[in-house]
């Protein structure tokens, strides 16, 4: 009778890479490599060239007599027919996947040209008309909280978003028994990332069914789903996604891919043509995503031994100007990090975090 198997160590020992052959002989199918229906037509964005503006009107009349344009999708299409996204706090913050009342970053979506074609659209939309009236901004974040700071979110009444008190043992007892408390202040400034693919999304709206299907190269799907469907007003069952083969990276940046998988959308539905749109690297620098930027003030108490008795932390998250999907849960997520589980002298004086 054969014994059991024998276990295979592959820590230290190559793995055989499958998938290279089909990249290196360019027979990888990325989204940009995707027409999935005829007369797909192309998206230009017109963006902000404000951090904080009120949008007073639009004239697109030069951008419609152009050649090959066949629509043109602003704010006030997206105030009428879509819903905010969820934000994740209880505060007013109204989210649309383009700038409606006020535009309140540079870069933020205003408008989108359909055309023909990609340069078609891209000369056709620096002929749009945006009306601005300038407003003042601010982007440092503790300045931002200050009385006479100028505010983002009017239905907020601050541009504080929200805010959490989390407590755990006894850290004020923890403080007054140290022998040694470390007092810093730190800053953390936002980062972002750069796949070598970009963002891309293809739409199409069928008005028969009234059904959406969306291509788009973010590998987790599921979550977006449920968020686009409300923002564009159908049941989940009349929301399709379809996930590309291949994408070219992600690092998390396309998580925030989910506002341009509903402007597209809308696009596809109002001009009654599939619409594909590619960002490109400028866009993508511009106004994809970015992880926040942060000021924290930490303080340790300690014992003479260099046994940690308890930690106060105040830290302020910069996320912009609105809080995209998967905020304000990086703000929350690291707490259990900072410390871990420290062993102690007595259990009172062991932080618990969750």
């Amino acid at each position: 009778m054969a014994g059991p198997p024998a276990t295979t160590n592959w820590i230290g020992k190559p793995v055989p890479r499958v998938e290279d052959a089909r990249l290196l002989a360019g027979r990888g199918r990325f989204i940009d490599d995707r027409d999935p229906w005829p007369n797909v037509n192309h998206a230009a964005i017109v963006r902000s060239p404000h951090a904080h503006a009120r949008i007073l009107g639009y004239d697109a009349s030069a951008v419609l007599a152009r050649e090959g344009v066949v629509g043109v999708v602003t704010g006030a299409d997206v105030a009428k027919l879509t819903k905010p996204f969820s934000v994740g706090v209880t505060a007013p913050v109204h989210y649309y996947c383009a700038a409606t009342d006020k535009a309140r970053f540079v870069g933020e979506p205003v408008a989108v040209v359909v055309a023909r074609s990609r340069y078609l659209a891209e000369d056709a939309a620096e002929a749009m008309v945006v009306r601005y009236e300038p407003l003042p901004a601010v982007v440092d974040v503790e300045r931002a909280l200050e009385p006479d700071a100028p505010i983002l979110h009017e239905a907020v009444g601050s541009n504080l978003a929200g805010h959490r008190r989390l407590v755990y043992g006894d850290p004020d007892r923890a403080f007054a028994e140290a022998d040694v408390v470390i007092r810093e202040r730190f800053r953390y400034p936002k980062y972002s990332s750069t796949p070598i693919e970009t963002y891309g999304v293809i739409a199409r709206w069928d008005p028969l069914d009234d059904v959406y299907t969306l291509w788009s190269n973010f590998m987790g799907p599921f979550i977006m789903h449920p968020l686009t469907a409300r923002v564009l007003g159908v049941p989940e069952n009349r929301l399709r996604f379809i996930v590309p083969a291949d994408i070219g990276g992600s690092f998390g940046i396309k998580s925030s891919m989910y506002p341009y998988m509903a402007l597209v959308a809308l696009a596809a539905r109002l001009t009654s043509v599939p619409v594909k749109w590619i960002e490109d690297r400028r866009e993508h620098l511009l106004a994809s995503s970015s992880g926040t930027d942060r000021v924290a003030y930490r303080e340790l108490a300690a014992a003479k031994d260099g046994t940690v008795l308890g930690m106060r932390y105040r830290w302020l998250d910069n996320v912009g100007g609105y809080i995209r999907s998967p905020e304000p849960g990086c703000s929350f997520r690291p707490t259990g990090n900072f410390v871990g589980r420290i062993d102690s002298r007595t259990s009172r004086s062991t932080p618990r975090w969750s």
